[in-house]
C-alpha cells in the first residue's frame, strides 16, 4: 500500500523549518480544535466534503483520485481542509460520509473499506504538503489507528515508533505522554480496546508532568469508560500539587453516570466543593450534564431548583441537554403528530397526563420558569425583533418557539419586522435538509403564523408587524383541539381540509407575491 508508506513518513516529520518549540502542541491548537469539532459532529464544510466524495466516487484510477484530492486541498482554506481531514480520520464507520460505488463495479465491503482508507491517507498526504501544514500528534494517532484497524499493523507501529522517537529528540517528555493519550483515544474509538490499554501501560511507564498531561489522560480514560482509573488519575493530579477544575471532575462524574454508578457520580460531584471549586455557571452546567447522561429527571429537577435559589441562570447548553434528555418531548418534536402541543401550557399539561416519567413535566415547567435562555436568543431593536435558533437542537428549538410565542403575546408594541433565524443546517450534526428550519416552519405554520421564508435569506422566517399582531390576537390552540376531536366524515372535516389547503397554498404563493410587490 504505497500511500500508507508515504503518509507514515510524512506524519512523523514536523513542518520544515519549524523550531523545536514550535513543533510542540502549542502550535497545533487549531488542528486539534478542528479535529475535536469534526468528531463531535460540528463544522460547516460538510457540503463541500459531500461534493468531494461525489467527485471521488466517479474516479476510476488512483491517479484521478489523487488529482481530485490535491485540487480540493489546494483550493480550500486551512480551516476547511483540516475540517475535512478531521472528519475522514475520526469516522469509525468507513461509510459515515456516504460514498456510492459505481454500478459497474461489484466489490466487497472489505474492498470498499480499503478504498475509503486510501482516500483518507491520500488526503492526509496532500495536507502534509500544504504550505500551512503543522505536525499534530492527534492527527498522527488518528492515522495510526486507521492503518491498524484496516490491516496495516506494521505500518501503524512504524509510524508510532518514528513519531515517539522524533518527539523524544525534539520536545519535552510531556509531549510523548500527550501522544500516548491521543493514541488511547484514537484506538479505543475504533474498538481496539486492548491496543488502547497497551498505550495506557506505556503512558504509566512515562514520567508525567503538568496539568495538561493529566487532563488528557483523564479524558482518554473517560472515553474508554474507565471511570475508576480516571478518578485515580484525578486524585494523583491533586497529590502532585495541580488544581483540577470543574471540567475534570465533570468528566469523571459523567463517566460514572453513563455506567449507571449513581453513588460514585454523586460522590465525585460532592468532592468538587471539597477541592475549593465555586459553584458557578460552568460547574452547575457540568453537574446538570452528569444527571442528563443517565436521564435522572428527579435529580435534574432538584438541581435546577437549587440553581434558581443560587440565582444561577440556565444557559443554552443546559437548555439543550435537559430537553434532549426528556423522551416524551423528544418524541413530540421528532414526530410532529397531529396532537402536537402549540403552547407551553398545553405542553406541560400533556406531559403530566401522557409522560411515563413522573418528573418530566415538572422538569420542563421548571426550565420554562427562567427566561434567561429566551432573553439571550431574542434580539429586540427599534426596527426588528429576532429569535435566533442557532445553537439549539430541534427539541430545544421546539420548546423555545413555544416560549417565544408566549412572550410575544405579552407584548403590546412591536418593531416593524419580526423574524425567526433558523439557519440552513451548516452547523447541524445531521446532514441533509436543515432540521431546525423544517421544525420551525411546521410548528409556526400550525399556529397560523404569518412568518414566511425570506427570499433573501433561506435560513430566516420573516413577517411584518401588523400581520404578527393580528396573528397573536387569535387563538389557534382551540382550532387544533376541534380538529383533533372531531371524527365526523362530513362537512366539518371537509371545511377543515379546505382551510388547511388554502393556508398551505398561501404559504407557497406568499414569497412570489412579496417578490412581485418589491419589483413593482
Amino acid at each position: 500500500m504505497p500511500a500508507a508508506v508515504a503518509v507514515a513518513a510524512s506524519l512523523s516529520t514536523p513542518a520544515p523549518g519549524a523550531s523545536a518549540g514550535m513543533r510542540g502542541r502549542r502550535r497545533v491548537n487549531f488542528a486539534v480544535a478542528s479535529l475535536r469539532r469534526a468528531a463531535s459532529g460540528g463544522g460547516s464544510s460538510w457540503r463541500s466534503e459531500r461534493r468531494l466524495m461525489s467527485e471521488l466516487e466517479r474516479t476510476v484510477t488512483a491517479g484521478a483520485a489523487e488529482r481530485v484530492i490535491r485540487s480540493y486541498v489546494a483550493s480550500k482554506s486551512e480551516r476547511a481542509a483540516l475540517a475535512a481531514l478531521s472528519r475522514l480520520l475520526m469516522d469509525s464507520d468507513p461509510f459515515a460520509i456516504p460514498v456510492r460505488v459505481p454500478d459497474f463495479l461489484v466489490i466487497s465491503c472489505d474492498f470498499a473499506s480499503r478504498i475509503w482508507v486510501d482516500f483518507s491517507l491520500q488526503f492526509y498526504e496532500a495536507v502534509t504538503q500544504a504550505r500551512w501544514f503543522k505536525w499534530s500528534s492527534i492527527h498522527a494517532a488518528a492515522v495510526a489507528a486507521l492503518l491498524e484497524s484496516n490491516g496495516s499493523a506494521e505500518e501503524s507501529r512504524s509510524l508510532i515508533s518514528d513519531s515517539i522517537s522524533r518527539l523524544e529528540s525534539s520536545t519535552s517528555e510531556g509531549e510523548v505522554a500527550l501522544f500516548y493519550c491521543d493514541l488511547m483515544a484514537a484506538f479505543s474509538s475504533r474498538g481496539m480496546r486492548d491496543r488502547a490499554m497497551d498505550f495506557y501501560s506505556q503512558l504509566r511507564a512515562t514520567p508525567l508532568s503538568g496539568a495538561k498531561t493529566y487532563t488528557a489522560m483523564i479524558k482518554s480514560l473517560c472515553l474508554m469508560g474507565l471511570a475508576g482509573e480516571a478518578e485515580a488519575a484525578l486524585m494523583e493530579m491533586v497529590s502532585h500539587g495541580h488544581h483540577p477544575e470543574a471540567f475534570q471532575f465533570g468528566l469523571v462524574a459523567k463517566c460514572y453516570g453513563k455506567a449507571g454508578s449513581m453513588v460514585e457520580m454523586e460522590r465525585v460531584i460532592s468532592s468538587m466543593s471539597d477541592a475549593g471549586i465555586r459553584l458557578g455557571t460552568g460547574a452547575a452546567n457540568i453537574v446538570l450534564s452528569c444527571y442528563t447522561s443517565c436521564r435522572d429527571h428527579s435529580r435534574m429537577l432538584a438541581w435546577l431548583r437549587k440553581m434558581r435559589k443560587l440565582r444561577i441562570a440556565p444557559t443554552t447548553k443546559a437548555y439543550n441537554f435537559v430537553l434532549n434528555s426528556c423522551p416524551t418531548v423528544s418524541s413530540m418534536a421528532q414526530e410532529l403528530g397531529p396532537l402536537l402541543p402549540l403552547s407551553t401550557a398545553e405542553l406541560v399539561k400533556k406531559l403530566r397526563s401522557a409522560s411515563p416519567w413522573p418528573a418530566e413535566a415538572e422538569l420542563v415547567q421548571e426550565l420554562l420558569t427562567s427566561c434567561s435562555v429566551l432573553d439571550k436568543a431574542m434580539d429586540w431593536s427599534e426596527s426588528e425583533v429576532k429569535l435566533n435558533l442557532h445553537g439549539f437542537s430541534t427539541i430545544a428549538a421546539y420548546v423555545l418557539i413555544l416560549q417565544w410565542v408566549d412572550a410575544m403575546k405579552a407584548r403590546r408594541a412591536f418593531p416593524l419586522e419580526v423574524s425567526v433565524v433558523c439557519g440552513i443546517g451548516k452547523h447541524s450534526d445531521v446532514r441533509g435538509e436543515p432540521k431546525v428550519r423544517e421544525l420551525a416552519q411546521e410548528v409556526l405554520s400550525r399556529m397560523g403564523s404569518p412568518l414566511r421564508l425570506s427570499m433573501r435569506n433561506k435560513g430566516r422566517l420573516v413577517a411584518k408587524r401588523d400581520r404578527v399582531k393580528q396573528w397573536l390576537a387569535t387563538d389557534w390552540s382551540s382550532l387544533v383541539d376541534e380538529k383533533s376531536t372531531d371524527q365526523s366524515p362530513n362537512g366539518d372535516n371537509q371545511q377543515t381540509f379546505l382551510l388547511t389547503l388554502m393556508r398551505k397554498l398561501g404559504q407557497v404563493l406568499s414569497p412570489f407575491l412579496q417578490f412581485s410587490k418589491g419589483k413593482a
